[in-house]
């Protein structure tokens, strides 16, 4: 089963109304003759086994004998339905109720088929009537809940669920809907409430035990949450929402011990392809820092490295943390300590090789070094001696290679643990690796991909010529670094923009808004592409454009995105300032971390909400004036100490970056807690960018009025965030709004740490 297919599958196992009941019709109705009564029992027999097929082919029978059978056509109608038939169910549904219209089962599954195919008034009107003749059946009274839900008539459907449980008090599937609302009420305590009555009911349901995770963790309860996630992705391995639920648990969380059950967990989120790694990376490390082994080395990666140091023990020890040899090759490490265990060993591994081949062991530590090091833009450190080595161990590679000969594994994946295999004039002569060869991911990593990225970049489009002055330095520094460089996002399930963005945690208010059934999204200032994908993976029926300066980070997107098979996205290069000259309007347009980088941010801001269909929204992100002082002083330090931008400058900065943190300046302690700080691209984007604005939320408000634009709300990085303003600004008018979250964030000026990202909407339709 593919993704989709499994997605389509999930969406029909938590639908609330999506299951029909085939009970007889009453026995008020005249009794068929006694050869009817065989054939309905023979079909009923073929359709509870699954045969729906030889079901429908009896029914069709018996109708054939008599076209008015009420029994035969309410189980036809059901059977149709099942088979995806369902304007024929309608028919044969609506037939037998024509002749029997007291029957309240054959309402509640009309209404069934009616809301399956859109027309929830139908559906309604079916419900209520199937009510009406009885009054205390649960089964109608929870798929009017569900329906009314839905529409997002909060109270109203809470009342069914209330009454179905009233009437069938195990009914879990009801306690369970009651919670989902209660969440959207942002009703907490009472949403865990529901939660724990239908887990009583039902202690092994899944869906159950991640609904009651995701309140424990909108009550800051994550340790309990966990356990409950952890249980429901072992139930249903195959679900996504499990998957997604424990992710999102995981990364708000710093572990205080860790054990193997708890690694094995993180080691099964980490390998999951559609998870982003970057989010468990801060949780992994504070689990293994628990680890006695981890630890240990840890707290002797301050000593001197000599050349003769024994560094088997130490690699044999990381060699079998199998959680923490997987994290290097899927995202950079941000740790300072690891950073400078694993710049020491480098070092040793390297002083090493001129003294003989390395063992099995090791060959397989440098390959995952190896990677490490592509991923995180080679920022480590290298002194002189190590340079003086690395200039040698080349020479003796081309060397080899120069008189026909093979270098061993291990001497050309020690040099990738310094610089690129593509970069290397030998690099056609390394042999070809088996997949499961040490060197296979090195070589698709470092030689592979890049080549495959340097064939795409010539497909790509361009708007128009990138004349500003601005925008071609910020083109020519994402050139040089595309940024960021990542190995896996997360892939959401689809859903529509109204449900993404009402749902908790953001719960905004857009019950005047209706998305087109097929909308366009611009994905402006898309990087790498991390984020255009989450777009076109997060919401569903829409078209994604994205733009970019670089053709060096569309390349890159542009591989990712064809590796992921996703087919509604697309890649354009151009700058904001000429987006006007693409041709068509958007229904939504985001664009994070982007603006800020351009000389007129509101030039560009104007020229995006031109863009944007009246009724239309819009994600930005803009940098926070309160929630960078760490950037603040980096910059600051990076003018007084002239350091340039090469790929060596930024390694010095680095260290000294450190030294003086380790000194015990506040900021710059702040500013090695980043996890950009771990790495080349990011680096450079996050303290050396040739063009940085930063915002404060008046400023903000000042633009969204002189653009015209509606502000709907934040998207903070954890939901406690929203949590906490919301407890502390009940029923806030948003013409507050961005008031309150000005004092809000004067009294947590890390709110924004990140940026500031929030939604708006163009006034109209």
């Amino acid at each position: 089963m593919n993704r989709s297919e499994r997605r389509r599958n999930e969406k029909k196992s938590t639908s609330g109304s999506s299951k029909l009941s085939a009970r007889p019709l009453r026995a008020s109705m005249p009794a068929p003759s006694v050869e009817i009564q065989q054939l309905i029992a023979a079909g009923k027999q073929h359709h509870s086994s699954g045969n729906l097929s030889k079901a429908l082919e009896v029914y069709k029978h018996i109708l054939a004998i008599d076209p008015k059978q009420p029994t035969a056509l309410y189980l036809a109608g059901i059977a149709l339905h099942q088979a995806g038939q369902h304007a024929k169910a309608i028919e044969c549904l609506q037939g037998s109720l024509s002749i029997f219209p007291d029957n309240p089962e054959a309402y509640n599954n009309l209404g069934v088929v009616f809301n399956t195919t859109g027309n929830t008034a139908a559906a309604e009107e079916c419900y209520r009537r199937a009510i009406a003749l009885k009054p205390e059946y649960a089964a109608a009274y929870k798929n009017l809940g569900a329906l009314l839900a839905s529409a997002d008539k909060l109270d109203a459907g809470l009342e069914c669920y209330r009454k179905t449980v009233s009437l069938a008090p195990n009914h879990a599937e009801g306690l369970k809907a009651i919670g989902e609302i209660l969440i959207k009420q942002q009703k907490y305590d009472q949403a865990l409430e529901s939660f724990l009555k239908a887990r009583a009911i039902s202690p092994t349901d899944a869906d159950i035990l991640t609904s009651t995770g995701i309140a424990l963790q909108y009550l800051s309860r994550h340790q309990e949450a966990l356990k409950l996630h952890s249980q429901a992705v072992n139930f249903q391995p195959d679900n996504d929402r499990h998957w997604d639920a424990f992710r999102d648990c995981v990364a708000g969380m710093s572990f205080s011990s860790t054990s193997d059950g708890l690694e094995q967990s993180l080691l099964a989120l980490l390998d999951k392809q559609d998870m982003s790694p970057a989010s468990l990376m801060f949780p992994i490390i504070s689990a293994l820092r628990h680890r006695g082994e981890f630890s240990r080395l840890l707290d002797n990666a301050d000593k001197a490295i000599v050349e003769d140091f024994p560094i088997q023990d130490d690699i044999k020890s990381l060699s079998q943390i199998t959680l923490f040899m997987r994290l290097m090759t899927k995202v950079p490490v941000a740790d300072l300590r690891i950073e400078r265990l694993l710049t020491n060993l480098r070092r040793a591994l390297l002083s090493r090789a001129c003294c003989g081949e390395h063992n099995d062991q090791e060959i397989n530590f440098i390959s995952v070094l190896a990677q490490q090091c592509f991923i995180n833009e080679y920022a480590y450190a290298v002194d002189a001696k190590e340079q003086e080595h690395l200039k040698n161990l080349k020479q003796k590679v081309e060397g080899l290679f120069a008189q026909g000969k093979t270098a061993s594994k291990d001497l050309w994946l020690l040099i990738a643990c310094y610089e690129p295999l593509n970069t290397m004039p030998w690099k056609s002569q390394i042999p070809q690796t088996k997949d499961n060869d040490e060197g296979a991911a090195v070589y698709r990593l470092q030689i592979t991909e890049p080549e495959t990225e340097k064939t795409l970049r010539k497909s790509i489009p361009q708007i128009a010529d990138i004349e500003d002055a601005t925008s071609q330095n910020v083109r020519a520094q994402y050139e040089e670094n595309p940024y960021p460089r990542w190995i896996h996002t997360s892939h959401l399930i689809p859903k529509p923009v109204k449900d993404v963005l009402c749902a908790p945690p953001l719960s905004f208010k857009l019950d005047d808004y209706t998305a087109p059934e097929n909308s366009e999204t611009l994905v402006a200032g898309c990087g790498t592409g991390q984020h255009a994908i989450q777009a076109a993976s997060r919401f569903a029926n829409t078209k994604v454009t994205a733009v970019d300066l670089s053709l060096g980070s569309l390349s890159y997107a542009l591989r990712k995105t064809r590796e992921a098979g996703i087919k509604n996205l697309e890649y354009i290069q151009g700058d904001i300032l000429k987006l006007d000259k693409i041709g068509k309007q958007f229904d939504m347009i985001e664009c994070g971390g982007v603006l800020h980088h351009m000389a007129d941010p509101l030039a560009g801001w104007k020229v995006l909400v031109g863009l944007l269909r009246e009724g239309g929204l819009m994600k930005i992100g803009l940098y926070s004036e309160k929630g960078r002082p760490d950037i603040i002083a980096a910059r600051k330090f990076i003018e007084q100490g002239g350091y340039g931008s090469s790929a060596a400058e930024m390694r010095r900065c680095r260290q000294d970056i450190v030294a003086a943190a380790e000194k015990g300046d506040p900021q710059l302690i702040q500013l090695c807690m980043r996890g950009d700080f771990y790495s080349l691209s990011p680096c450079r984007d996050l303290i050396f960018h040739v063009q940085e604005h930063r915002f404060t939320i008046p400023e903000i408000a000042t633009a969204l009025d002189k653009l015209g634009l509606e502000f709907l709300g934040f998207e903070t990085p954890t939901p406690q965030t929203l949590i906490q303003f919301r407890k502390e600004n009940p029923n806030c008018p948003e013409s507050l709004q961005l008031d309150r979250w000005c004092r809000f964030e004067e009294r947590f000026p890390d709110t924004f740490r990140g940026m500031y990202q929030f939604w708006c909407r163009k006034p109209g339709r």
